[in-house]
């Protein structure tokens, strides 16, 4: 019984670890006030950012300029080669630069 377990266990820790698809390579942002960011675009167009220890899976959003991720709480925008990141943990991330 506890070897069944054991294994059913593995096999959900197993699946819930698997990418649901391929993912971009991953870029750096440099921000101010020695804060820093990365973000890549995952199969379905989201921006998958990682900021403080945490992940945020934010889905394209209508821009006037720019790229332009959202999930109603936190905001990834970049524009003219800069990004600034808002409502992330550990921010504000802002005057974002790459590397």
């Amino acid at each position: 019984m506890k070897k069944t377990f054991a294994a059913l266990a593995l096999l959900a820790l197993a699946s819930a670890c698997a990418s649901s698809g391929s993912s971009g390579p991953r870029t750096d942002w440099s921000c101010a006030e020695g804060r820093a960011f990365s973000l890549r675009y995952n199969a379905q167009g989201a921006a998958e950012v990682f900021a403080a220890g945490r992940t945020y899976t934010l889905p394209q959003v209508q821009s006037g300029s720019g790229a332009r991720y959202s999930d109603g709480a936190v905001e990834y925008w970049e524009h003219s080669g800069e990004a600034t990141l808002n409502g992330a943990f550990g921010g504000p991330y802002a005057n974002c630069r790459r590397g």
